[in-house]
């Protein structure tokens, strides 16, 4: 059972936990074929987030956690099992891009910064292109193909992209295609546009372009989602978006990789035919601003340090009309075009804000970003980040290496400030014969000292009224011998509220609570809070 449900409030008599929890798949089971269209205004979402800065006061826990504080698979997010480097740098799928031969031109790109268009392969796949500016070969396209391999491995739906290599030659326009022109009307694509998207891409010495080919996702699009609120035609769209840690967590992923646009229009919903209904997939895509790209060429200095519109930093620069120094003013970057600016010596993780506030981001509860550092540090071994730059295909090997120090940087940066910031225990259990085991990730991680002791208050546990009994205390490190009075009979419950003495935040003091059901085979984990 998501938390969601018992959360908002339920009925005095209904039980807290079901049969069926922890879930692990959450299902869209209403039918979304009605689901319509539509188009976010980028201007308007902008406008509408732009000066909604601070944190929520009291955000509420995240409402897409199954009872023991997870995400469970559903149609945002994916608990994927990446298991070897070749897969990480394979991405979501086998294809490889394109088959050999002519690319047959459908339509133009009508929105990005980046040049390029729709095409078809001899196969009749479709594929998006997209190119490097003039000046800045592999910046933008590197950037999107290593960012989506690690994206796809931290659980979020996201095409698979390549990088692809062709001539002039090799694309034909189809004689129905079409493109948007400057007035925002669509008209007949002209052989001109195909010169003029490519005028404006960068040229390999031998006269061939580097371009990223990304599949065509699955489904019906339907447009991009908002980071708050709900999609009101979708009628499995019921947590508000600001309020799912797949979402929140996009705060600590964001920050690792510099992605600075994570707004509404680089999201996209597709309608999948499942059957005799339809459910509705979120996507994130466009990584080409990301690491040290911002798409046309490498990000503003300014950028990840304020937002575009800055009020706090503005006022604090007004004494010296404007001439204050700034923290971005004084970074230094590694000199590589391909990079952009993109560091970790400066890299500040709570200090890190994209360019338009994000109200997910801004709801973000120290939990929420410990269960995303935890997964950072978890998926992202020193191994598979170098696996995910590889596929980035950039020609100095150096350059390459720099991006993969970079990233490992920042990882451990991120880790060191967001999993000793909440009481870090994890992997609770109850062996068959009560002892309590546990373990601490930040001191697993090595950022923090492990506390002079533990202490664990136990209980019995009411499922349907939700009273606790005290039973007794242990003290002492993992493993633990329970007290006397340990309930045995299958169905019962016991609750263990676990603190630490001594740890290395004041939150430490602060206990988690697990509970636990005996079963025929032993002692089951059905329930786990790390915040209320």
């Amino acid at each position: 059972m998501l938390t969601i449900a018992f959360v908002v409030g339920l009925p005095a008599a209904t039980r807290k936990f079901y049969d069926d929890d922890p879930v692990s798949r959450v299902r869209d089971t209403q039918n979304a074929s009605k689901v319509q269209p539509w188009e976010i205004s980028l201007t308007y979402d902008s406008i509408a987030n732009l000066f909604d800065t601070n944190p929520a006061p009291e955000p509420v826990r995240a409402e897409d956690v199954n009872t023991i504080d997870e995400v469970p698979d559903s149609s945002w997010f994916v608990n994927r099992t990446i298991r070897t480097p070749e897969e990480m740098t394979r991405g979501v799928d086998e294809d490889t891009g394109p088959a050999p031969g002519q690319w047959t031109v459908r339509t133009g790109k009508g929105n990005g910064v980046s040049p390029g268009f729709t095409i078809v392969d001899s196969r009749g796949k479709r594929y998006f292109v997209k190119f490097d500016p003039p000046d800045w070969n592999e910046l933008a396209t590197g950037a999107e193909v290593v960012v989506t391999r690690l994206y796809h491995a931290l659980g979020y739906y996201v095409p698979q992209t390549n990088v692809a290599f062709l001539r002039r030659q090799d694309l034909v326009l189809d004689p129905a295609a079409t493109t948007t022109g400057m007035d925002g009307k669509k008209r007949r694509m002209r052989e001109s546009d195909i010169e003029s998207n490519l005028r404006r891409a960068a040229r390999m010495p031998d006269g061939r372009y580097r371009a990223i080919v990304s599949e065509a996702l699955p489904g019906q699009p339907l447009g991009g989602y908002k980071y708050v609120g709900t999609r009101p035609d979708d009628p499995n769209d019921v947590i508000p978006h600001e309020n799912r840690r797949s979402l929140r967590a996009l705060r600590v992923f964001g920050a690792w990789v510099d992605h600075r646009d994570a707004k509404a229009i680089n999201s996209l919903d597709t309608l999948i035919q499942e059957g005799d209904r339809a459910y509705v997939r979120h996507h994130l895509l466009d990584f080409g601003s990301t690491l040290g790209s911002a798409g046309i060429g490498p990000r503003d200095a300014r950028d990840s340090f304020e937002y575009i519109v800055d009020m706090p930093a503005t006022r604090r620069a007004l004494p010296a009309f404007g001439f204050a120094p700034r923290p971005w003013m004084s970074v230094d970057y590694p000199d590589y075009a391909l990079i952009g600016r993109f560091e970790s010596a400066a890299f500040d993780p709570d200090a890190w804000k994209p360019r338009v506030p994000n109200p997910a981001f801004l709801r973000a509860r120290a939990d929420d970003l410990f269960w995303g550092a935890r997964r950072l540090r978890t998926i992202m071994t020193d191994e598979m980040i170098r696996a995910a730059v590889k596929a980035g295909q950039y020609t100095n090997p150096q350059a390459a290496d720099a991006i993969a120090r970079t990233l490992i940087e920042r990882r451990d940066k991120i880790v060191r400030a967001w999993l000793a910031g909440v009481n870090p225990v994890v992997d609770v259990a109850l062996a068959q014969d009560g002892r309590l085991t546990f373990g601490n990730a930040a001191v697993d991680a090595r950022v923090a000292p492990a506390p002079s002791s533990y202490v664990a208050t136990w209980s019995r546990f009411d499922n349907t009224s939700s009273a606790a009994t005290a039973i007794g205390e242990t003290r002492g490190a993992s493993p633990m011998t329970p007290p006397a009075g340990l309930p045995s009979a299958v169905r019962d419950f016991v609750q263990v509220d676990i603190r630490a003495e001594g740890g290395a935040d004041p939150s430490w003091a602060q206990p988690v609570h697990a509970w636990f059901t005996r079963t025929a085979d032993g002692w089951k984990l059905v329930g786990f809070e790390r915040m209320p």
